[in-house]
């Protein structure tokens, strides 16, 4: 069976990381790297194997052979080349955040759904083991916390950058978003929140977030989100469960999970984190076996909303509402 032929735009690490992954995975084909850096493109050429380096992103959408491309680009390029590769017929997978609007993340969705073609958004966080575990330990829980705490990003980062990045809560939050709404299994209604620009002051993107947020089915979440220091008891991530007389608390970048059944407790890790690599399976499976990904650009659009909700409330101190 033919395999699947891939064109990685973006060489960076997330790219990279990537392109690491889908060596290991049969009937994944590295074709192409396209990079605005000629070296990166050519490094991951000869790092990975392939047929061609470019510094174009036009040559490997416009590339008849390539079925599939990799978007790994700073955010504010993921919109305009998500649309691009549907419009060429190419099948996508986009590192996070889907875009930066939603304005833009429903245009790269009704391009996606016009084209025919498959996008799934890099929600690596969903892949964890122990996440899955945790979900099926507790499939509706009452209330959550979610934590995503980083050690300060340099004023000079380019995801500190409010066009390219948009700052610590708009580029990483829905990273967070994602797995409280796979958790509660249920969409979010309102978003309530505090916080700021308060690492970096007067700067226009807020960098801390603490927000709380009602699913539809009534399960409640605690969302922290932002660079003020990384939790060294916790991880940079953490998230708990609680419901049914049950909880589940996940730290140690998700690599390691406490359980609590109601009578005993018991600890299970995990050697690695395997989230990259299994999402990329998902969506070479999926693309072999000629189905859509688990993730679509809903799960983007709705991780987004969730994020943008947020802001709006530190901004106007009011409850907001979330339609859609």
């Amino acid at each position: 069976m033919r395999g699947i032929r891939i064109g990685l735009i973006g060489c960076g690490d997330n790219g990279s990381t990537h392109a690491e992954c889908l060596k290991r995975i049969a009937g994944a084909e590295l074709v192409a790297y396209a990079d605005t850096v000629e070296a990166a493109a050519a490094t991951a050429l000869r790092d990975f194997g392939g047929e061609y380096a470019t510094t174009e992103s036009e040559r490997v959408l416009h590339d008849s052979s390539i079925d599939a491309v990799y978007i790994c680009t700073r955010h504010d390029s993921h919109a305009p080349l998500a649309i691009a590769a549907a419009q060429a017929g190419k099948h996508i997978m986009i590192e996070k955040p889907l875009a930066l609007s939603i304005e833009e993340c429903e245009a790269v969705a009704e391009a996606v759904s016009r084209s025919g073609v498959h996008l799934m958004p890099a929600f690596k966080m969903r892949y964890y083991p122990l996440v899955q575990k945790a979900h099926e330990f507790i499939p509706r829980p009452l209330v959550l916390v979610g934590q995503m705490m980083d050690n300060r990003w340099p004023d000079g980062r380019w995801t500190q950058d409010p066009v390219q990045g948009g700052a610590n809560v708009h580029s990483q939050g829905c990273h967070t978003t994602d797995i409280l709404r796979y958790f509660a299994g249920s969409e979010p209604r309102t978003v309530w929140a505090a916080g700021g620009a308060m690492t970096h002051p007067g700067h226009p993107c807020i960098d801390q977030c603490v927000a709380a947020i009602q699913f539809e089915n009534r399960a409640v979440a605690s969302w922290v989100q932002g660079d003020a220091a990384q939790g060294q008891f916790t991880s940079k991530f953490f998230f708990e469960l609680f419901g049914a007389g049950r909880s589940v608390q996940l730290c140690d970048r998700l690599k390691k999970a406490t359980f609590f059944d109601g009578s005993k407790t018991w600890v299970e890790e995990r050697a690695e984190e395997e989230g990259f690599q299994l999402e990329d399976e998902e969506f070479i499976g999926a693309l072999l076996a000629g189905r859509a990904p688990a993730l679509t650009a809903q799960d983007g659009i709705q991780a987004t909303r969730m994020v943008l909700a947020a802001d709006r409330a530190i901004r106007t101190g009011a409850v907001q509402e979330i339609a859609g």
